[in-house]
């Protein structure tokens, strides 16, 4: 029966049939009518720490947005950084890495992320598909996808992917250990965004940005306000609470859980706020997720795929380099039908029991899932590049050229895990 349930949602998630949220709800409700599981552990997800830690996290992405803060920040950044094209781009694609660590969606930061690049467009008066163009609009969606596996909470799957862990090990991984444990993921990937804009996108100076419109619009923006205030002091609270975590040992559920409650009591976010300004049809979708697993480990599952597809990964014979290419073949097969958040958390079942047989560091799998699971070759797999498309003209950039440098960063994202291996050595993770 189980089986059974959960062949339904994948059939209605490859079909489209309906929104991503309501297939999870859908099995865990069919599953306490038939009896599957106690409630208890059907609705554990809503118990754990995990939805605290993705509800505080949905909250203070909100409160960014709604503040301004970011917008102001990258203003900033294109008055005082030298007026030059590849400065012009790096603020774009820092725009994105720096809102990653509190912004769970790659999708919520590039909505973040187009107003800047629409006024530079404008400002620069960049010729509608030529090279620079496309170059802006590289780095407008690569600062917004690039760093959400390098990232605990870059990715609201993430999250979620670890709660999977070994309990042992979970809080250090919410921690700011996974962004060391990536640093040379992250470092290759904006390397070889670097190399490809170079490679693809070199073109003419454009026109001197227009400092003085950008002095006018920080006026009109005015001093901080109270909300930009708390949103800033929550981001560095946020940031600095990650990197001391082997220090404090405080859950960062916890802390996020604090920032969330910091929020509703100052009055910065209203009802109205947290009603619709938190995703909660994602919010749902991943804790739903998280249910499905909790009801597959009670009933053994996990343990009965691990036999199942055991035949099929004996070749892996604990080999980390072999494991890398079982993980991408996975994947792409994967990522066919599903979509990005399933599909990634689809994945590490399935080879997560496999990681642990040939002595694979847990994380390592997880981190490979989502690094290769923003591999696509069709505009339909990348939610982003469709939020882009539907928000800028078709005019506006040479797709042949941009999807050239797609697929060298689809390239890139297996090079750089191959090169990770001795540093995830060093780390004792391999």
């Amino acid at each position: 029966m189980t089986v059974a349930i959960g062949t339904a949602m994948v059939v209605l998630w490859m079909f489209g049939l309906v929104d991503e949220f309501i297939p999870p709800l859908l099995a865990i409700v069919a599953m306490l009518l038939v009896g599957l599981a106690p409630p208890t552990v059907a609705l554990a997800g809503f118990s754990s720490a995990s939805f605290v830690m993705l509800l505080g996290v949905f909250a203070f992405a909100a409160i960014i947005t709604a503040s301004g803060l970011s917008y102001r920040a990258m203003l900033w950044l294109l008055l005082v950084l030298p007026d030059r094209p590849i400065f012009h781009r790096l603020i774009l694609l820092l725009g994105g890495y720096v809102l990653s660590p509190v912004v769970p969606a790659s999708n919520n930061r590039l909505a973040l992320v187009l107003p800047l690049y629409r006024d530079m467009m404008e400002g620069l008066k960049v010729p509608p598909g030529s090279r620079a163009a496309t170059a802006l609009v590289a780095a407008t969606l690569s600062g917004a996808t690039l760093m959400s596996s390098m990232l605990s909470t870059a990715k609201s799957a993430n999250i979620v992917a670890i709660t999977l862990l070994p309990a042992q090990i979970q809080a250090e991984f919410l921690g700011l250990f996974w962004a060391v444990a990536a640093g040379v993921a992250a470092i290759g990937m904006t390397v070889s965004h670097g190399i490809l804009s170079a490679g693809l996108f070199r073109a003419p100076a454009t026109r001197p940005l227009p400092k003085e419109r950008i002095v006018e619009q920080l006026a009109l923006l005015g001093p901080l306000a109270p909300a930009e205030r708390l949103a800033a002091l929550g981001f560095l609270f946020f940031l600095v609470a990650a990197g001391t975590f082997a220090w404090h040992q405080v859950p960062m559920a916890w802390l996020a859980g604090t920032m969330l409650v910091i929020l509703l009591l100052s009055g910065q976010f209203s009802k109205q706020d947290f009603r619709r300004q938190i995703d909660w049809p994602m919010l749902f979708f991943l804790i739903g997720l998280d249910s499905i697993t909790r009801i597959m480990n009670h009933h053994g599952l996990q343990a009965v795929i691990a036999r199942t597809f055991w035949p099929w990964f004996q070749f892996v014979d604990g080999q980390l380099e072999i494991f890398i290419l079982a993980v991408l073949a996975v994947t792409l097969i994967v990522r066919v039908v599903l979509p990005v958040t399933a599909g990634m958390l689809t994945t590490v079942v399935i080879l997560l029991p496999i990681a642990e047989a040939n002595g694979i560091h847990p994380w390592v799998c997880v981190f490979l899932a989502t690094l290769f699971i923003d591999i696509w070759f069709l505009p339909y797999q990348s939610s982003g590049y469709l939020q882009l498309t539907s928000q800028v003209s078709p005019q506006s950039f040479d797709r042949k050229r941009f999807l050239l440098y797609n697929n060298g960063l689809n390239l890139a994202r297996i090079v750089v895990a191959y090169a990770s291996i001795p540093w995830w050595r060093w780390l004792g993770l391999a």
